[in-house]
């Protein structure tokens, strides 16, 4: 039972990822499920949560020291980008290569980025930032790499990503810090840390229940008559990219000897992507009219799957080397 409890969150992914899409098939479960649970909410929730167990000060020790933050982001948005192309190169004229593009041009995830440092023990700031400056950057990221490496145009939509990251992120941050100046509330957020941490990662497992829900059918039609064998490619390249990402934080924090905190914060900020964004782009209509694939849906979806169970076993693995509390995990 202790391996059980140990690793919860992992069991959990496993057993809900796959009933998810299982229950997608039922239109009556998946809209009740949505219904009672809404993922904007909820994310709302998860960083609100966060923000208010962050202290003041670790927030401006990052901010006068950006580096690590700043870092984070030439990972997510330059390198990821480059890994995603050269990944992509293995069969570039497949219907995957668009999609794993996508998979490289999208911003930094919303919340799980933040939730994986705190389980490990890092800098929970750092993940913060980074979504921040990600999401605010990706109306004219986006459409570089895209135009760079696919050769296509894509019109985006600043104002709408501007309102969207004002009121899924800034706002919640910025709430949660303001509560934490009324003592009671701050003292009260600080002796429970742990046990909101863990609110946060059931929010997390929410947002994966409701993620399956939807993309199951989807997924399900999208890759009839594919093999088993070009599937598993895809899960491979997207394991590079996400790979490539931690290992170029790691590797970048330490050869500047940044502490293991920090090191932790960059990797999971630079190496996780958002999947919202990158279903958005690979059902657009206007990349489709150019001859997109349809299957350029599965590499995002198997990126994001495939970066919760590989973070899981990184924050376990990390939690080591920050000392992480056996509570926060």
């Amino acid at each position: 039972m202790g391996f059980v409890r140990r690793h919860w969150f992992l069991f959990a992914l496993l057993i809900l990822i796959p009933a998810g899409m299982l229950g997608g098939q039922s239109p009556a479960i998946a809209n009740t499920v949505e219904r009672l649970l809404s993922t904007q909410v909820v994310v709302f929730g998860v960083l609100f949560a966060m923000s208010f167990t962050l202290k003041l000060e670790q927030i401006r020790r990052t901010a006068l020291r950006p580096w690590a933050a700043m870092f984070a982001v030439l990972v997510n948005l330059v390198v990821l980008p480059l890994t995603a192309w050269l990944v992509s190169r293995w069969d570039a004229a497949g219907p995957f290569a668009a999609g794993l593009l996508i998979v490289g041009v999208v911003p930094s995830t919303l919340a799980s980025a933040a939730v994986w440092t705190r389980r490990a023990g890092g800098n929970d700031a750092i993940p913060l930032l980074v979504t921040l400056l990600t999401n605010g950057l990706c109306f004219l990221a986006i459409p570089f790499w895209l135009w760079l490496l696919l050769g296509e145009s894509v019109p985006i939509d600043a104002a709408a990503l501007m309102q969207r990251l004002i009121w899924a992120a800034l706002l919640p941050m910025a709430l949660g810090q303001m509560v934490r100046f009324w003592k009671p509330a701050r003292d009260w957020a600080d002796s429970k840390k742990p046990l909101i941490g863990m609110a946060a990662q059931i929010g997390i497992l929410g947002i994966v229940l409701v993620g399956s829900l939807r993309t199951g059918p989807v997924l399900l039609a999208s890759t009839s008559g594919l093999s088993a064998l070009s599937i598993a490619a895809v899960g491979i390249q997207c394991f590079l990219i996400h790979a490539a990402g931690l290992l170029v934080a790691w590797l970048g924090c330490r050869a500047v000897s940044a502490s293991a905190e920090n090191t932790v914060g960059v990797m999971f900020a630079g190496s996780q992507k958002t999947l919202p964004i990158a279903v958005d782009l690979a059902t657009s209509p206007l990349l489709l009219a150019t001859g997109l694939s349809p299957l350029a849906i599965l590499p995002p979806l198997t990126f994001h799957v495939l970066q919760l169970i590989v973070d899981t076993v990184v924050a376990e693995r990390a939690a080591a080397f920050t000392k992480a509390p056996e509570t926060d995990r």
